[in-house]
């Protein structure tokens, strides 16, 4: 493996090549994951699921194992070469994407989406990694929402491109699509990523010999900090909300306005794409130019996009014009973005060089297992028990096999089905759609120790928690 550049020999250019490569690999993940949001009315009346069932593929399923990778992952990426880890993790996404082309039952696709979990992991922990020796501190939030402008890219495209192939010629096709494009990505980033030197754009640069500190003493001295428990409490809660609403957004628009899925693909990506793409800019390049007079906005900023996305969510999802609900959806949508990218920044702020990816997974935990594992699992579960209730007496799993009335039905039946499941699923959001207002309280509450923690520095010889806090 060729040595470790220094930052001196990175051009411009290729930062700038670097930069472009992994929003193309950002966008192919959130095409598969919103390609797959926007294949859920597809996926359900073709496989006869329940709701319940694909909250668990599009939940818990997937993000177990994305998330239990990240540790493992955390730890090599602060020893060995991280491009290296990025390339070959790529690579095992795009296999198992393909894959799940060929499922026939919900365990064959839970296995496929388990493995694409496995696959997604590696971009995550060794990116944040990356980043933070190719930019200064003051940078790196403006930084991580170029890199994830590449949701917004992935989400036009795979939820209308899935929508259009979900109605027209298979759900398979775009994860055929989706998978093969990664492969190739994968190999470019191969061949052309460079691995930067450690600490090269910190203020307390790494010596030559540090070896990085375990795994306990990471998360000690980053639990140490007060504003950090409130940050990832707030990040927890907003990506449980997030991921809830964007999993069944597709399925909403579809049930409620009646329109078919390629519509409904298309209405997605104008509001997914629009809103996270100005969500994150706002987010990324707003608290980085606020900070400059108070780092306390890389947590008040996410407390005022968290408090104002509830009541826009409630007022969209219970209007009858679809216009209206549209444009009240895109302002909901981007005011809850504004959290992501200054959480991802305070990640790498906190800490030194040498825990940047192990400090990385923590968040990547929150954002995993918690947001992306049990936002879309209990909507899915709600939505199911509100929708038996909307339904009144009689089965409704029975009666609405995948939520539908069978071919033949009477014309009363198709349409009791036919409400419950939309008034199920429209409830469902509702209630995630609260979790905003507690995330916002928590990341106002990390406004008190914010300042203090970010001036906080690791010590090598430290042995124990008061050696790494300062006093109050």
């Amino acid at each position: 493996m060729a040595s470790p550049s220094a930052p001196s020999a990175f051009s411009k250019g290729y930062r700038t090549w670097l930069l472009v490569l992994l929003v193309v690999i950002n966008a192919l993940n959130l095409a598969d994951r919103q390609g797959l949001a926007a294949s859920v009315q597809a996926i359900k009346l073709d496989l006869k699921f329940t709701d319940s069932e694909m909250g668990l593929i599009q939940g818990i399923g997937f993000a177990i194992f994305y998330t239990l990778m990240g540790l493992p992952l955390a730890r090599l990426a602060e020893r060995a070469s991280r491009t290296k880890i990025i390339a070959g993790c790529i690579a095992l996404f795009g296999a198992m994407v393909a894959l799940c082309s060929t499922a026939r039952s919900f365990f064959g696709l839970l296995i496929f989406r388990i493995g694409v979990g496995v696959g997604d992991a590696g971009f995550g922990t060794p990116v944040s990694s990356l980043i933070g020796d190719h930019y200064r501190m003051e940078k790196r939030a403006s930084v991580m929402s170029i890199i994830w402008l590449g949701a917004p890219i992935g989400v036009v495209f795979g939820t209308a491109g899935a929508g259009y192939l979900a109605q027209y010629v298979s759900w398979r096709a775009t994860f055929i699509v989706i998978g093969s494009l990664a492969i190739a990505v994968a190999i470019v980033a191969f061949l052309t990523f460079r691995e930067p030197l450690r600490g090269t754009c910190d203020p307390l640069p790494l010596s030559g010999d540090e070896a990085p500190p375990s795994t306990w003493v990471v998360f000690r001295f980053l639990f140490a900090k007060r504003s950090m428990w409130h940050v990832l409490i707030g990040c927890a809660l907003g990506a449980t909300a997030m991921n809830a609403i964007g999993q069944f957004l597709s399925a909403f628009l579809v049930r409620n306005y009646h329109m078919g899925i390629a519509a409904a693909g298309r209405l997605l990506a104008l509001i997914a794409g629009a809103a996270m793409a100005s969500g994150l800019l706002v987010g990324g390049f707003g608290v980085d130019w606020a900070g400059r007079f108070d780092k306390r906005w890389y947590v008040w900023g996410p407390a005022v996009g968290l408090a104002l996305s509830a009541p826009l969510f409630l007022l969209g999802f219970n209007q009858s014009v679809v216009p209206i609900a549209v444009a009240l959806l895109i302002a909901a949508h981007l005011c809850m973005f504004l959290y992501y990218a200054p959480s991802l920044a305070l990640a790498q702020n906190m800490v030194g060089a040498n825990m940047r990816a192990s400090s990385a997974f923590v968040v990547s935990l929150v954002l995993g297992l918690v947001g992306i594992g049990l936002g879309p699992t209990i909507v899915g579960f709600l939505s199911d028990q509100f929708a038996i209730h909307a339904f009144g007496s009689g089965g409704f799993k029975a009666m609405c096999p995948g939520g539908a009335a069978p071919n033949g039905s009477p014309e009363a039946l198709v349409a009791a089905c036919g409400n419950a499941s939309a008034v199920g699923i429209r409830d469902a959001l509702m209630v995630m759609s609260l979790l905003s207002l507690w995330a916002a309280l928590h990341y106002l509450l990390a406004g008190r120790d914010l300042r203090r923690d970010l001036d906080t520095h690791y010590q090598p010889a430290a042995v124990d928690l008061d050696a790494t806090t300062p006093a109050v």
